[in-house]
């Protein structure tokens, strides 16, 4: 038998789509604050949101004679018809925050100089109070009247951590408004609302983040700043990606986001953003999710263009690897949100800076080898030690994709050519990339179902390794799609071409390779994101040697 939900039964589910946890509850009261214009916002949390969470803003707040109205289900004041759905320009729009909280708490409110009470979708209590600016509402008691949702909720701990991610992506994205957030009572986080956003990352990551912290500067649709690729973390939760300001999961921006840090940073290690793509809301719907979590681009793949132009301008300004003794800095692990921070270094402004990621026109002076395969060399800020075979990797992985862009490979006839057996898929990959193969100097032939016989190998491979080689850049074509294939594959390459950790270099090839180091692009790092260098300061040394005084 079809029969009308009753309005509690309809209201219960319609809140399970919006409120999902005490974090959920945060999100949609801090939006609203957002909206209202607010400067000033704070959160007071009290047994991991689901005692009380108290939010007040000194934003535009809400008439007296409509705060009833307010907790009704789809009424708005950011919405009077249809063709408004298509430039949304406010956070909360579709009418249901409120109502979905008050469906699920005991919810009070005061603004406007009136005070209302709501328990479980039902006006308990109405009266007046007094007159303040912007809005104090307080949840209480959330999931009571549904404990069967209270058992679906993780941790205290976890759910605390849900909400400080909320506030943080905020704080971070809104620097022009002042976050305080306490949790039972003991200060979370606390901004001071000037609009640095290095700042607001400094409250949320601390300062030593904040300072390797790149701003995108003076490009069109993205602004924020992404880490430098010596600040690096085990997970992608610090990848804070937002439209028009509203936070966002989009698998895309995430991809485009992580394939500029390919090659800079090793794998499973992923960097620290805060991006906020500005787009006409005419081109984008947020319109798609229940929680407002997912948004639809008309054009993505303009935006994902985009976002990579202002990441890979951003770093081209990263600077190099430096060494600090342990009592001052060191190699740094900051916990934030139990996922660790790795920190190299912190930052440092030099005199005279380098021409971060491209070669500088001060060449390294070789002093020497030492150990299994580091070289010691001279520079006009101090002592760098290169890690030879990286440095190496990295300068004939520029060559090879140079060589992919013009078209023009540099091969050596074997002249006994080698059978490789390889897998059917290898092969399949290897047919697919013929071309691209030949540009970076790898010739081969087909010689039966499961084998290949090669012909001719790019000039710098040792023509002892090319077997592994080989085996290798196949497999990186098989694994990978796209431009990340051939730019793997050439990464393979490169790592077997190159001289080797322990491999003694006369004065001459250390020259060479130090000459070719500097004048590569993005040098930082090896192809796979280890560093190839590190520079101890002259100012570190004249420290350690009582020489400052």
């Amino acid at each position: 038998m079809i029969q009308l939900l009753s309005p509690e039964v309809a209201d219960a589910i319609a809140a399970g789509e919006v409120i999902e946890r005490p974090a959920s509850v945060v999100k949609e009261l801090v939006e609203n604050a957002l909206d209202a214009g607010a400067r000033r916002i704070s959160i007071d949390v009290r047994g991991a949101g689901k005692t009380s969470i108290r939010v007040s803003d000194d934003g535009a707040g809400i008439p007296a004679e409509e705060l009833v109205l307010a907790f009704v289900r789809h009424t708005t004041s950011k919405l009077t018809k249809l063709a408004d759905l298509a430039v949304i320009e406010s956070f909360g729009f579709r009418g249901e925050a409120l109502a979905s909280i008050a469906a699920v708490a005991d919810v009070e409110c005061a603004s406007g100089g009136a005070t209302l009470r709501v328990r479980a979708a039902e006006v308990a209590e109405q009266g007046s109070g007094p007159l303040l600016p912007g809005v104090v509402i307080e949840v209480r008691d959330l999931f009571a009247n549904v404990p069967a949702r209270l058992k679906f909720l993780k941790s205290d701990a976890t759910e605390v951590a849900a909400i400080k991610d909320v506030v943080n992506a905020f704080a971070v994205l809104h620097p022009h408004v002042r976050f305080h957030l306490t949790i039972d009572s003991r200060a979370a986080l606390s901004t001071n609302g000037d609009g640095d956003q290095r700042r607001a990352i400094a409250a949320v990551y601390g300062a030593p983040v904040a300072a390797e912290m790149l701003e995108m500067i003076g490009m069109p649709l993205v602004k924020g700043m992404v880490s430098q690729p010596r600040l690096s973390r085990g997970s992608r939760d610090g990848m804070m990606l937002a439209v028009n300001g509203r936070p966002i999961s989009a698998r895309s921006l995430v991809y485009a986001l992580e394939e500029c840090y390919q090659g800079r940073l090793e794998r499973g290690r992923h960097p620290i953003a805060v991006i906020d793509i500005g787009i006409d809301p005419e081109l984008v719907d947020v319109n798609v999710h229940p929680a407002k979590k997912e948004v639809r681009f008309r054009d993505e793949g303009a935006v994902f263009a985009a976002l990579q132009r202002a990441v890979r301008a951003a770093l081209d300004g990263s600077d190099p690897f430096r060494y600090r003794p342990p009592e001052t800095s060191g190699e740094v692990v900051t916990a934030v949100s139990a996922s660790p921070l790795t920190l190299h270094d912190a930052a440092t402004v030099l005199a005279t800076p380098e021409t971060n990621g491209h070669g500088s026109t001060t060449l390294l002076r070789p002093i020497g080898q030492a150990g299994p395969g580091y070289l010691v060399a001279e520079g006009p800020h101090g002592l760098v030690l290169v890690d030879q075979h990286a440095a190496h990797e990295r300068v004939l992985y520029n060559q090879l994709l140079e060589r992919l862009r013009t078209g023009r490979g540099a091969s050596q006839p074997l002249l006994i050519p080698q059978a490789v057996d390889v897998e059917p898929a290898l092969i399949a990959a290897a047919a697919d990339h013929r071309t691209e193969l030949a540009n970076l100097g790898l010739e081969y032939e087909e010689f039966g179902p499961r084998s290949l016989r090669i012909t001719a190998v790019p000039v710098e491979l040792p023509s002892g390794r090319a077997t592994a080689a080989i085996q290798e850049t196949l497999a990186a074509l098989a694994d990978n799609r796209g431009d990340t294939a051939i730019q793997k594959a050439a990464a393979a390459l490169a790592c077997h071409s190159a001289v080797k950790f322990g491999d003694v270099l006369d004065v001459a090839e250390q020259r060479r390779l130090l000459s070719d180091l500097e004048a590569a692009e993005e040098s930082i790092t090896c192809p796979h994101g280890r560093p190839t260098r590190l520079l101890v300061e002259w100012q570190e040394l004249t420290r350690h040697f009582k020489r400052n005084y």
